[in-house]
């Protein structure tokens, strides 16, 4: 009997950490989980660790679990909160951007200083499809970990304000139909209804939504629809 109450209790506390951990990384905002400062690193090791212990070991209290992930997850968006307010707590906490190349000229004091080799380098520079390093008019390690590269004037790519050839305006691409679901909130705001898109469906020999694997419309009213895969093989062997 006790092993089916610890299993239960094991069961329970690894579903209230999952559901725990949601809402707290929902609260704490998407920077948390994308272009992490060594701040949040720290604060997303130490949170997960915590709870890793609070899943397993069933000496830990769910009072205490639970708590340490709530004053975990505030102190983040305390110091983010404090981070948009003052920018001498921003750069405490998060760092500035080193420069690792200067006018063409690598910095090997910053490298050091960073615990950036030559090769770290040179991968990051080739990650941004730079393979010749005498391209780079500057390079900077921000404060993600990640490097920006600014090419020489020579050696960036021509656009067509260089060439002054007249564009058209781009905007976003809408989801009509993801998986099959019509996206009603994505109609409302292109100011289409369903009846339009089930009549460019039909129009295309599509006869539901359900076939569609995704539908867009871009800013010139242009509708790309793919299917899904069982519908194109059935399709084929029609």
């Amino acid at each position: 009997m006790k092993i089916i109450t610890d299993n239960l209790d094991l069961i329970f506390r690894n579903i209230l950490a999952v559901f725990t951990l949601f809402v707290l990384a929902r609260l704490m905002g998407k920077k948390q989980i994308s272009q992490l400062s060594f701040f949040d690193y720290v604060v997303g090791i130490s949170i997960g660790s915590i709870a890793a212990a609070f899943s397993v070991d069933q000496n830990i209290s769910y009072v205490h679990g639970i708590l340490s992930l709530i004053i975990w997850a505030l102190f983040s968006i305390a110091v983010a909160f404090m981070s948009l307010k003052n920018l001498k707590v921003r750069r405490l906490l998060e760092g500035v951007s080193t420069i690792l190349i200067q006018n063409g000229k690598i910095l090997e004091e910053n490298l050091r200083k960073e615990r950036f080799n030559i090769n770290d380098l040179t991968e990051e520079l080739r990650m941004k499809g730079v393979f010749d390093i005498t391209d780079v008019e500057f390079a900077l390690l921000e404060t993600s970990g990640r490097v920006s590269v600014k090419l020489k004037s020579q050696k960036q790519s021509v656009t067509p304000s260089d060439l002054s050839i007249p564009t058209n305006y781009q905007g976003l691409s809408w989801n009509l139909i993801i998986d099959g679901e019509i996206i009603q909130k994505s109609l409302s705001d292109v100011k289409l209804n369903e009846g339009w898109l089930l009549d460019e469906l039909n129009k295309k020999g599509i006869s539901s939504a359900k076939e569609v694997l995704l539908a867009s419309l871009n800013s010139e009213g242009d509708l790309y629809i793919a299917l899904k895969d069982k519908t194109v093989k059935k399709k084929d062997s029609e």
